[in-house]
């Protein structure tokens, strides 16, 4: 059992240092980026202290109960992803990512339900349903360099010291197993003794066997990343006297989330005599899952240009099934030659690795407010409002759950623990309407480092920075809002550790920026 958690440890903990690892593995069910309708995400997600959109669902559901009129909304845009690196003093080649997708981040319905007007009463109650996008996990990653010290494969190597023969040919078939059956990985018998091996790599630049390759290795990899987090949520809110607002939320967020990890390594001795060549490896990763949580928010006008707002977010219960493969080429030259083999030729069912787990994300407690300004009591005239959302997540209160195997699991919340810490992300927007149909909106959002130390993301703030603003045109029973958004993050990338840590290789330092062009379309009734 523990060993097919290999791959899931190498991704969530083995390499924290990478943000496509912190913000899409390891806080791939805590997303850190705002979320929401055209709309909100143009004020740069806000939300708590506002109410009147069908984002409240999933921000503050207090907010459904502004609602007085029915609504359906649906929205429609495009993410384009980039990204550059530096990794070994590379910086020029092979070092660019960019992946681009379309996407439709929420769709939703909410049902006004009018039950009178007064200071005293509850004047209205209002139901939505619908679903929203929480994470996009759609990227790309490239890094390349030249590397004198060690090969990828010397991490493969450290796992097998002290291994018997069986666990080499198929112990772990995504990783060592596959380099051991291509023969890049051999074995040295420790004082003649055939069961008391000792592993090395035909890659590593200073192998024991064969000479040292003198020129080093080109070492290039890629993280190519698919899917997204969906929520479906059943909000209801109510209105008490038009001036408290309460309400709750039942979601069940769904994970689908593919990856696609590739790396190869080349001689750069040209000779053809030295028993390495090349080799290429790609595992593939799938995890899919469904989760369960509740919402409950409130929200106040103190007065009717001052709102203030606050909302819980409890922790999310999930089922998470992961399937891994893996495939290998390798090109030993005059020892063997080019020898394929794939993970399903190493299992007893020819199939992928599969693992179930379940998995407890941590709570959230978001607070907000709203100002409005401008005549308020004349729509044709210049008004708007100013909005911020502050929220607290404890990123080191994640838990995972298996009942299997209560020992691991310890190991692995110790290592949460450790790694992660609390965060404070904060968001900001301003819209402005006049002549009673047209808005421009912008915000800002800063999400704050989740980690520990700086030592677990290589001395690099983890802080992302979104900057977004948009358009509005709304009528007596349609709305069009149109959006752009810019995320920035700057983070480290670590491909593997090896048990010397001299030879673990520097962090790549990558540069990530997501561009979001989104549309929503309203329909009042």
């Amino acid at each position: 059992m523990n060993k097919r958690l290999l791959p899931l440890l190498g991704g969530l903990f083995l390499s924290v240092t990478a943000v496509a690892q912190s913000s899409n593995d390891a806080l791939l069910y805590s997303p850190m980026q705002p979320l929401g309708t055209a709309r909100t995400q143009a004020l740069g997600g806000v939300g708590v202290g506002l109410g009147g959109d069908y984002s409240s669902a999933h921000l503050n559901p207090a907010g459904i109960g502004v609602f007085k009129t029915g609504e359906f909304m649906l929205s429609a845009g495009v993410g384009i992803t980039n990204t550059t690196s530096n990794y070994l003093g590379n910086n020029k080649l092979d070092n660019t990512g960019n992946k681009t997708n379309f996407q439709i981040p929420n769709i939703g319905v909410v049902f006004a339900m009018n039950k009178g007007n007064g200071p005293d009463r509850w004047n209205n109650v209002s139901v939505s349903v619908g679903v929203t996008r929480l994470a996009n996990y759609n990227s790309k990653t490239a890094i390349a360099g030249v590397n004198m010290n060690s090969s990828y494969s010397n991490s493969w190597v450290d796992g097998l010291h002290g291994a018997n023969l069986s666990y080499y040919e198929t112990g772990d078939p995504i990783g060592a197993s596959l380099a051991y059956n291509s023969l890049l990985i051999d074995t040295i018998r420790v004082n003649g003794d055939p069961t008391n091996l000792n592993a090395f790599s035909l890659a590593d630049p200073k192998r024991p066997i064969g000479g040292a390759l003198t020129a080093g290795i080109t070492q290039r990899g890629t993280i190519t990343k698919e899917g997204g987090l969906n929520e479906f949520a059943i909000g209801v809110g109510g209105n008490y006297g038009d001036r408290l607002y309460i309400g709750g939320s039942l979601v069940a967020p769904s994970i689908n989330y593919q990856e696609t990890f590739s790396w190869s390594e080349d001689d750069r001795d040209n000779s053809k005599t030295n028993y390495f060549g090349y080799f290429d490896y790609n595992k593939y990763i799938k995890r899919t899952g469904l989760g369960i949580g509740a919402k409950l928010g409130v929200l106040y006008k103190i007065s009717d240009r001052f709102r203030l707002g606050g909302a819980f977010h409890t922790p999310v219960f999930y089922s998470i099934h992961d399937s891994y493969s893996a495939d290998m080429v390798t090109n030993t030259e005059n020892y063997a030659g080019e020898v394929s083999v794939n993970s399903g030729q190493l299992t007893n069912d020819g199939g992928p690795q599969l693992f179930d787990y379940n998995y407890v994300t941590p709570l959230k407690l978001l607070a907000g407010a709203s100002f409005f300004f401008g005549d308020i009591t004349d729509p044709k005239k210049p008004q708007g409002f100013i909005s911020a959302d502050y929220e607290y997540v404890n990123q080191a209160s994640a838990k995972f759950k298996m009942s299997s195997d209560r020992d691991y699991e310890r190991m692995l919340n110790n290592n949460i623990s450790a790694i992660y810490k609390s965060a404070s992300n904060i968001r900001v927007g301003a819209e402005l309407k006049f002549l009673s149909l047209y808005a421009i909106r912008g915000g800002f959002a800063a999400y704050g480092n989740p980690y520990s130390s700086d030592s677990y993301n290589a001395g690099t703030d983890a802080t992302t920075t979104v900057l977004s603003g948009g358009l509005g045109l709304r009528s007596k029973g349609l709305y069009v809002d149109l959006t752009y958004s810019l995320a920035q993050s700057s983070y480290r990338y670590r491909p593997y550790i090896t048990a010397d840590p001299a030879n673990t290789p520097s962090a790549a330092i990558v540069d990530y920026n997501r561009s979001n062009i989104m549309m929503t379309v309203g329909f009042k009734f």
